[in-house]
């Protein structure tokens, strides 16, 4: 097998200290320069194999290891072929024994080049460099992302690969258009996420899950979240909750505020909701609290680590555990639990 790498077309297979050093996209292209150099990169153990994975689905469909604050792109699929495809390198991916590749330029602006694979159908190139990211780093993807459908079947094919390679996932991300009330179920009832859930969506006018999704989880994050009731509201026991376009009112958030002084959403660290009109004495109607004067300053670290300093406030107690609800201009619930 011909190889397009000819940094790694060498005569003594590098030592381990040479691995560690080389990070996790070269040791991905490693991988496919032969048998036993993919052998050598499955066995290795060492930093370049501190990654976390996530595979996008119809959002630019790759690989990448990343995290909120950097992005290392591994592998990318492209449909179809490119001009010349015949002159193309090919390395084999999974038990796909000749994919076309070739380095190219990942963004429009930029000098930044990654690894493009070419494939007849991208939803089976994802599903093969996910399974092939999978082996190489001895690791889950992390995080799965879904994007628009270029197919009808596209999102059950990607959940068909989920449900068959890894029970459960870490984060979920979705951003894509339903054209059916069932496109976004269909994700939330097959995908077991189990920290993260990031939705992206703008569901159809009166969309309302046919289930009741998992918001037993460490972060919820919905940016068009009209459809999000109290009912909902009430079964989210999250760290961090962050609910844009919403139509809950003052009210959902007085019975939220008892609930949560009753020991509901025990592990609750912040809670930032869009409510139109809110009414902080609706929202604290039947509720002992403690007023906090603009003279009063706190520093809250957020989940991205930023502090945001906080003046004032309403101060409620669940037994030695002490929330502010954060006395704003504005129609935005924001809690803060210290």
């Amino acid at each position: 097998m011909t190889t397009p790498f000819r940094l790694f077309y060498l005569p003594y297979l590098p030592l381990k200290q040479d691995l560690d050093n080389v990070g996790s996209e070269a040791l991905i292209i490693l991988s496919m320069c032969s048998l036993r150099s993919k052998s050598i990169a499955v066995s290795y153990r060492g930093p370049s194999k501190d990654v976390r994975l996530t595979l996008d689905f119809g959002l630019g469909d790759r690989l990448e290891d990343s995290d909120e604050y950097y992005t290392n792109v591994l592998l990318v699929v492209k449909k179809g072929f490119p001009m010349g495809h015949n002159t193309l390198e090919t390395v084999r991916i999974g038990s796909f024994e000749r994919v076309s590749v070739r380095m190219e330029f990942l963004y429009v602006k930029g000098d930044k080049r990654g690894l493009i694979t070419y494939w007849e159908d991208p939803v089976t190139g994802v599903a093969a460099i996910g399974d092939y990211g999978r082996e190489i780093f001895n690791r889950d993807i992390y995080e799965v992302c879904i994007g628009e459908k270029q197919t009808n079947d596209d999102h059950r094919r990607a959940a068909e690969w989920f449900l068959k390679s890894q029970k459960s996932v870490q984060s979920l991300h979705c951003d894509f258009k339903p054209k059916i009330d069932n496109d976004l179920d269909f994700i939330l009832e097959n995908f077991n996420y189990t920290e993260n859930l990031s939705l992206h969506v703008k569901a159809l006018e009166h969309y309302s899950p046919v289930r009741l999704p998992n918001f037993q989880i460490d972060n919820l994050s919905i940016i068009y979240s009209f459809w999000i009731k109290q009912e909902h509201l009430l079964t989210m026991d999250c760290k961090y909750i962050g609910l844009q376009d919403s139509t809950l009112s003052s009210r959902d958030f007085n019975v939220f505020l008892k609930h949560w002084m009753n020991g509901g959403c025990f592990q609750l660290k912040e809670c930032c909701v869009d409510v139109p009109g809110l009414d902080y004495q609706i929202v604290l109607d039947g509720v002992e609290f403690i007023k906090r004067g603009d003279d009063v300053e706190r520093v809250f670290v957020d989940e991205d680590r930023i502090p945001h300093t906080i003046r004032g406030g309403f101060d409620v107690k669940r037994s030695n555990v002490t929330a502010t609800v954060v006395n704003q201009s504005g129609d935005e619930f924001w809690m803060i639990v210290w």
